[in-house]
């Protein structure tokens, strides 16, 4: 299965299964659709539903689906589907130079204070 969509899933394996004349019913399809399922959409269902027929597989897979696809829109609908990135190598930091070459720099570690009247004072004769 790719992505999230099961219904193509579905249709495709069931085409392939009537094209090679093999039934729906038998150990091995029901094995080698399986196989085809995302892991944690196999575990829920084989945890909570436990299907032993096609029938009973294709229902579950269904269901648990669309329970996963509704359950992810509407999280993502509360959120407000707003997820910041982060860039990996400065964090938050502007990447590059600063578009007005006399805009003050205010990184972190780059600011130095002044002491009052230090233009008057030689840093040399300092106590």
């Amino acid at each position: 299965m790719k992505g999230e969509d099961i219904d193509t899933y579905v249709v495709e394996f069931e085409e392939l299964v009537r094209m090679t004349g093999y039934q729906f019913d038998i150990p091995q399809m029901i094995e080698t659709f399986m196989d085809g399922l995302p892991t944690g959409l196999y575990q829920k269902m084989y945890e909570f539903d436990q299907p032993v027929t096609y029938e009973q597989w294709k229902q579950a897979v269904v269901n648990h689906q669309q329970q996963y696809i509704h359950m992810k829109d509407r999280l993502n609908t509360h959120r407000g589907r707003f997820t910041p990135t982060l860039r990996p190598h400065q964090g938050w930091a502007p990447c590059g130079p600063l578009t007005d070459p006399n805009a003050m720099d205010t990184l972190a570690g780059r600011s130095r204070g002044r002491i009052t009247r230090s233009e008057e004072m030689n840093p040399h004769t300092m106590p």
